[in-house]
This record gives structure tokens, C-alpha cells and sequence, in this order.
């Protein structure tokens, strides 16, 4: 069995790099497409609706959606150094739906994937010497 397609979720932590590494080699060791997704939090502008956040112009998105392109280049750039022949990129804006105990727990947008995903998911925890990160004392940058 080989893997044709991989998706890994690139949000700028520390987290998500070690993803990525993994992923370009699981790529390489199956002539896989590499698809690179980043997640804009749609939760993260308030609007007039009565919970404080609804539906809003999503222009004011652009410029974190510009930003996680670049920074989508780049991953692709790096994957394509490495080998991997077929490398996509996409920026969407997403809501979360946990509720705050979930979002402590695990990210939203990685909770939904694993709830959901028709397919095989993998949550990396581990560096590439399969060495335990150190969640902790990890941050998520602001976009």
C-alpha cells in the first residue's frame, strides 16, 4: 500500500514545521502530491451578531490569507528542494466549532480532520529523531 495523496495542515508553529518535514518524507517515499493547507481562523474577528462573531466581509481576511501564501511558498519551495515532484498550496478561511474544552484539548481545525477525514490521519507529536516535542513551551503565531 502507498500513500498517493498527503495533506498536512501549515499553520507557522513549531507543530506544524515538524508535520511538514514528515510529510515531505512520506512524499518522497511514495511519489506522493504533497498538498500544504493553511486554515485562516474565521472566529477571530468580532461582528455585530449576538455571540459576538457571524458572517463578515471576508476582505478583511486579506491580508493573513497574502501572509500564509508567502509562507505556503516557501514550505513549497523547500518540499520541491527535497524532491517531491508535485507540491500544491491553498489558503481557506474557517470557523472553528469546538467548544472552548475542545480547544484547549486539541485545535479545532485539527479535532474536525480527525473526526471527520474519509481517510487515514496522522498527528505528529514527535520531531524527526522521533523525539517528544515539548508542546508546552511551543507558540502559534499570530497572522
Amino acid at each position: 500500500m502507498s500513500y498517493q495523496k498527503i495533506l498536512v495542515g501549515i499553520d507557522g508553529s513549531t507543530q506544524s514545521d515538524m508535520a511538514f518535514n514528515k510529510a515531505v518524507e512520506v512524499a518522497l517515499q511514495n511519489n506522493a502530491q504533497l498538498n500544504l493547507l493553511s486554515v485562516i481562523n474565521g472566529e477571530r474577528y468580532p461582528s455585530t451578531g449576538p455571540s459576538g462573531y457571524g458572517f463578515v466581509d471576508h476582505s478583511i481576511y486579506e491580508s493573513a490569507v497574502e501572509e500564509m501564501k508567502k509562507r505556503l511558498g516557501t514550505y513549497q519551495t523547500k518540499a520541491e528542494h527535497a524532491g517531491v515532484k508535485d507540491v500544491k498550496t491553498d489558503v481557506v478561511i474557517g470557523a472553528t466549532g469546538l467548544n472552548v474544552v475542545g480547544r484547549l484539548i486539541v485545535g479545532s481545525t485539527a479535532a474536525y480532520t480527525i473526526r471527520e477525514a474519509p481517510c487515514d490521519v496522522t498527528v505528529v507529536k514527535t520531531d524527526m529523531k522521533n523525539k517528544k516535542l515539548n508542546i508546552k513551551k511551543e507558540n502559534y503565531p499570530e497572522i
